[in-house]
């Protein structure tokens, strides 16, 4: 991650140029040099196609974004009440001189939608899951993977963080595909860095919009949820066709090596 803080930190071209290099460094390391002559890596990672997934993890998005809506309304009004503490401002996350340059919103999609997603994934849901899957059993796994997930993120507190965390990391095991995750983070983040350019004042501060809307965000939390569990239904039975004897049903320690091909 230090060549995309970096970046966001010098102008806009050189910052694109730095993030392709980056990108194009990491998937040699982790994709094409495995998939072309480290099966055994291949395996470990999970580089599966997720295709059959994609509908469906789409689905599981959209119900992600809707409930970390609903979790940053409730936090907003909790903190109100000193029960959480108030949302950090990322608003100066980038410069607005790295923003009006033409390269700028290239830059931080790429950082953000394409980079964080690949770092992140390949390290929770990829290397650290799967040592902690043959050592601690799934479950514990797919849980500490999420907490190191949300300490980076600085948001243990945040909800929509943690929930993410598990579900991702149950789509990892279940499908055998670390795209799976990519996808949605990448999805999840640029859907995320769109919204905030939508233009438009609010006449109201966060914590008044709050105070109004968090009886409509309980309801809107609990349908994302709802269709979250639909989601993952359906991808857990597309899975079970497509991988009938590739997952187990138990979550206990595992003492066997992942060494199937990642096809």
């Amino acid at each position: 991650m230090i060549p995309v803080v970096v970046a966001l930190r010098l102008d806009a071209t050189h910052a694109t140029v730095l993030l392709l290099a980056t990108a194009g460094i990491f998937i040699g390391l982790y994709v094409v040099r495995p998939l072309r002559s480290r099966p055994r890596m291949a395996a470990r990672l999970r580089l599966r196609s997720p295709r059959r997934y994609l509908p469906w993890l789409t689905v599981a998005v959209a119900m992600k974004l809707l409930f970390g809506i609903s979790g940053l309304v409730l936090h907003e009004q909790l903190a109100a009440q000193d029960l959480l503490p108030k949302i950090p401002d990322d608003s100066d996350f980038v410069s607005a001189a790295f923003l009006a340059d033409p390269f700028g919103p290239i830059a931080l999609l790429l950082a953000v939608a394409v980079l964080a997603p690949l770092i992140e994934e390949f390290a929770f849901r990829g290397r650290m899951q799967h040592v902690l899957e043959h050592s601690l059993g799934v479950g514990p796994a797919i849980v500490l993977s999420t907490g190191a997930f949300s300490v980076l993120h600085g948001r243990i507190d945040a909800v929509h963080h943690v929930v993410f965390g598990l579900f991702a990391g149950w789509v990892v095991w279940r499908t055998g595909s670390i795209w799976t995750a990519v996808f949605m983070h990448a999805v999840n983040n640029g859907g995320a860095l769109l919204a905030s350019y939508i233009p438009g004042d609010v006449p109201i501060s966060p914590s008044q919009a709050a105070s109004r809307l968090w009886p409509y965000a309980i309801l809107v939390g609990v349908l994302a949820a709802g269709g979250l569990i639909v989601a993952g239904k359906r991808i857990h039975r597309l899975a079970a066709v497509a991988r009938p004897g590739g997952v187990t049903v138990s979550w206990k320690r595992s003492s066997r090596t992942a060494v199937s091909p990642a096809s």
